[in-house]
């Protein structure tokens, strides 16, 4: 099969090309073997292709592709996985296991990963939902959001901000959502996710403006938590996915770290966000999106009755046409999501 491949670390779409490779096959009675249609890049992957997640998962470049979010047609299913799925069914996923990865023609996933597209929406839009919903959903309920929280989401143009808006208003009925954006393309796809409160964020600093103001929960989407502090109300919480992990969330996935992996942490944390949260009564903490179908399942309820509708920047029409969808990834100016139209 087709996809697209990397042999060596590298900072643009150069570093990438079309290989061919083995087609991945069913080895075990969970899994699932899908024709992928649509794929989605995510920061994620901008880390990966510079070799920054090396140290923590090491690549086998022989076969290293590019990309964690896909949607597609199930074509064999294993012994166990007979009673969730059919040959024929269309599903989306965040790949967990990595057979191969995102950007290919075909792929492995475990049932566990795997949850039904809405019938009402493309394989394109579904491919651009499960790691950025997946990452909003688990950090709004981890900070305790539910129905009247006051929430702050910087970065709400981006692909995990504007769909955490969304979720955070319709699926989890936050009364107040503030974000930041720039003028234009940015505040229009704010005030399309439903955001209450928008700040241009080039014109003013969103410490000041909202100074005196008590959240119940801010999610740290741009590295920004040490400036959040000051915003929390008593009991409130920062939930970061961006930023140095610690080791609590490493541990999560991971309960033998090594031994170079937590003195690293001990020595990176961030300290200054923890005592900016705790000087007002509220908390810190870093966490890692886990990939659940079962909390896919839960989005594509709201997905099918277009109360959450993914953002999409850039759609690149076929795997050949990659660069496309990497470069506009790489350049950080994307406004949602990058996709590629694979099938």
């Amino acid at each position: 099969m087709k996809a697209v491949c990397f042999k060596e670390f590298g900072s643009t779409s150069d570093a990438l090309s079309i290989q061919t490779i083995p087609k991945p096959f069913v080895s075990s009675p969970s899994q699932v073997l899908i024709k992928i249609h649509a794929c989605a890049l995510n920061p994620i992957d901008k880390i990966r292709l510079s070799g920054g997640l090396a140290a923590v998962s090491p690549e086998p470049f022989e076969t290293s592709v590019l990309g964690y979010d896909i949607s597609g047609v199930v074509e064999e299913v294993g012994e166990e996985a007979v009673s969730s799925f059919k040959v024929g069914d269309e599903v989306f996923a965040r790949l967990k296991g990595m057979y191969y990865g995102a950007l290919a023609e075909y792929v492995i996933c475990e049932v566990p990963e795997l949850a039904k597209k809405p019938a009402n929406i493309s394989f394109v839009e579904a491919a651009a939902v499960p790691l950025a919903g997946l990452t909003a959903l688990q950090a709004l309920r981890r900070g305790g959001v539910k129905e009247g929280s006051k929430v702050f989401i910087p970065g709400g143009a981006g692909g995990v901000g504007s769909i955490a808006i969304q979720i955070a208003k319709k699926m989890l009925g936050a009364a107040h959502v503030c974000t930041t954006a720039s003028q234009g393309a940015g505040m229009e796809i704010c005030k399309q996710a439903g955001a209450d409160q928008i700040i241009d964020y080039r014109s003013e600093d969103f410490e000041d403006v909202l100074k005196g103001e008590d959240f119940d929960m801010g999610f740290d989407t741009m590295n920004q938590a040490v400036k959040m502090g000051s915003l929390l109300m008593k009991g409130g919480k920062i939930i970061s996915i961006s930023g140095t992990p610690t080791i609590e969330a490493i541990q999560e996935s991971n309960p033998s770290p090594s031994y170079i992996i937590r003195i690293v942490m001990f020595l990176s944390r961030n300290r200054a966000a923890e005592r900016a949260a705790a000087k007002n009564g509220g908390t810190w903490e870093y966490i890692f999106m886990k990939p659940k179908g079962s909390d896919l399942s839960e989005l594509a309820t709201y997905l099918e009755s277009e109360d959450i509708k993914p953002v999409i920047d850039t759609e690149a029409d076929g795997l050949e046409n990659f660069k496309v969808a990497v470069d506009k990834l790489m350049s950080g100016r994307s406004k949602g999501k990058c996709v590629i139209k694979v099938a």
